[in-house]
């Protein structure tokens, strides 16, 4: 069915305004002009581009414009704001590497966007707030957005196919064409938009298949409560021991609550007198969900374990947001369990609707001074470094250049300064971390990896134009000033009749670089290994002879039981 109340030429223009706006944030970046010199405006505006636009796609209709327009107003304050305060966190760029973090901000404000969503069209709507109707636009909005995005990827596929047909015949027009920014952002952006377009007419199709993932995840919600019920039964017998020994048990804890709330509350509603269970499975299911509880007192504990021996962290404060946030949903479903038994699912629109709010402000509020996870990670490390928990040496300066931006910049500035007298290889070590002076000192770096290198077999001596091309590989790849081993194996992998040399270095790069000469130049291809990539098993098996030659246009290498293959394209 036709849905004839859609603005279609707003949101045309709409998506195709998306497309200017990040076509000219492109562009700034690439000719270095405002505001990709200053982080802040670029990631607000990057945040604004992308999130209102959809916003406004997947909400407006000709009669709650004006007050969809009024919410995406205070939407774009907030996650403007968001957006600014990332980007005064990542200075100097120069200096940081911000991927870590532009990563955790792009899925927190996604899960932000997506709450703030479904509750504003809630809002909107005029209809009473109730689970069922949140879940029905959130399901909605879910699937139309991948839908849309399933359509704008083929129509740029078809867009490809059609430049590549015409560039066979020399007919080169449509492929600079199609490849010319100006074109894909304005063009993907109408693309989008009309892809949201075609599937907001077809809700009574999205609905079919909510309905269908439903049914599917009415039967592995089951499964999921025997697991629970299951593991709680055999636990006494092991002791939580053998879960810490794992350093992921807080981890699979968490992820067996995600996926059974998920399927929880894709399978219930809100209304308690219809039940998508016999009596029996409806019992089994909820008498599970009261175990939720035990999963997060468990996964608490090991939780506070790691904090108390290595301090908070990033990635530990996300787990206990995570941690506190579905404790929130199992205490609560815990509480209507026991007041109303059989009829337990009224509570379960009551915190459904209230805890989504929650993490809805949640998700903004780590985005911001209030609760910024780098403040706290440093200061935690820090504060353990006063009280001599951990000497500054053993502080992993790559984690604060990589996770903790201008908070753990400033605070290794400032250990630095403390320490500049009394200890200047600490010095050293920290200023090599952020300016990868390394790379810079030729001399210095390429001693260091020559050091490093054990050959094999012994006798072999290695070129100094190979040595010349690693190094120039190595100061672009490799954080080599921390490699313990580096393992050339001199080899003719191609049966060309020249040598090949294979470098294999600890297991933090366990895939290997090929380098061999082509045309009087040094190449390099990715090496692949399937087996256990120990160097302590891999050397026993070299003195030992244990090596091999599989055939294959490069030949596989195989070395005791390991065998590395080599990337042909």
């Amino acid at each position: 069915m036709t849905n004839s109340n859609l603005p279609r030429p707003l949101l045309i223009a709409t998506g195709f305004i998306q497309g200017v706006l990040l076509l000219a944030l492109h562009l700034a970046i690439e000719h270095k002009f405002w505001p990709s010199n200053s982080p802040q405006w670029l990631y607000s505006l990057y945040t604004i581009a992308i999130a209102a636009p959809i916003v406004l796609l997947l909400s407006v209709d000709n009669d709650n414009l004006k007050k969809i327009l009024n919410w995406t107003g205070i939407f774009i304050l907030i996650s403007g704001f968001t957006g600014y305060y990332l980007g005064s966190q990542l200075i100097p760029p120069e200096k940081l590497r911000t991927g870590n973090s532009i990563f955790v901000y792009a899925v927190s404000m996604s899960v932000a966007t997506f709450k703030f969503l479904m509750y504003t069209q809630q809002r909107v709507s005029g209809l009473s707030l109730t689970y069922s109707q949140l879940f029905l636009f959130s399901w909605r909005n879910f699937i139309t957005l991948a839908l849309s995005a399933l359509f704008t990827l083929v129509f740029w596929g078809i867009l490809m196919l059609w430049a590549a047909l015409f560039k066979m015949i020399q007919i080169k027009f449509f492929y600079q064409l199609f490849t010319d920014e100006w074109f894909i952002y304005p063009v993907l952006g109408l693309a989008n938009a009309a892809g949201i377009i075609i599937f907001r007419n077809q809700q009574t199709v999205i609905d079919v298949i909510t309905r269908i993932q439903q049914a599917l995840m009415k039967f592995l919600l089951v499964l999921l409560v025997f697991v629970i019920v299951l593991f709680l039964i055999a636990l006494p017998f092991t002791g939580l021991e053998p879960l810490w020994k794992t350093n992921s048990g807080s981890a699979l804890i968490l992820w067996i609550q995600a996926l059974t709330l998920f399927f929880l509350n894709a399978v219930y509603q809100d209304d308690a007198h219809e039940r998508p269970y016999h009596l029996i499975f409806h019992r089994f299911i909820y008498a599970g969900i009261a175990l939720l509880p035990v999963y997060s007192a468990i996964s608490f504990y090991g939780l506070s374990l790691r904090i108390e021996q290595y301090g908070w962290s990033v990635e530990r404060c996300w787990a206990i947001l995570i941690w506190a946030a579905f404790a929130l949903f199992s205490v609560g479903y815990l509480w209507g369990i026991i007041k109303q038994r059989d009829q337990w699912t009224h509570q379960l629109s009551w915190v459904n609707i209230r805890v989504g709010l929650v993490v809805m402000c949640l998700m903004f509020l780590v985005n911001t001074p209030v609760a910024d996870f780098r403040k706290i990670s440093v200061n935690s490390q820090m504060a353990r470094l006063t009280t001599g928990e951990i000497k500054a040496e053993k502080l992993d300066f790559w984690y604060f250049k990589n996770n903790l931006g201008t908070p753990g910049y400033q605070a290794l500035q400032t250990l630095k300064n403390d320490v500049s007298k009394s200890n200047p290889d600490l010095v050293k070590k920290i200023n090599d971390t952020y300016n990868n002076s390394w790379r810079n000192s030729t001399e210095i770096s390429r001693e260091f990896l020559e050091k490093s290198i054990s050959i094999w077999p012994k006798n072999e001596t290695l070129p100094q134009s190979f040595k010349s091309a690693l190094f120039e590989y190595a100061t672009q790849r490799w954080r080599f000033n921390q490699h313990i081993v580096t393992l050339v194996l001199v080899i003719d992998l191609n049966k060309d009749g020249n040598k090949d040399y294979l470098v294999m270095t600890d297991k933090k790069y366990r895939n290997g670089q090929l380098f061999y000469q082509e045309e009087g130049r040094w190449k390099n291809r990715r090496a692949h290994s399937k087996g256990e990539w120990d160097f302590n098993k891999i050397n026993q098996s070299l003195s030992s002879q244990d090596t091999s030659l599989i055939p294959h246009q490069w030949e596989r290498l195989k070395i005791g039981e390991l065998i590395i293959s080599i990337n042909n394209e």
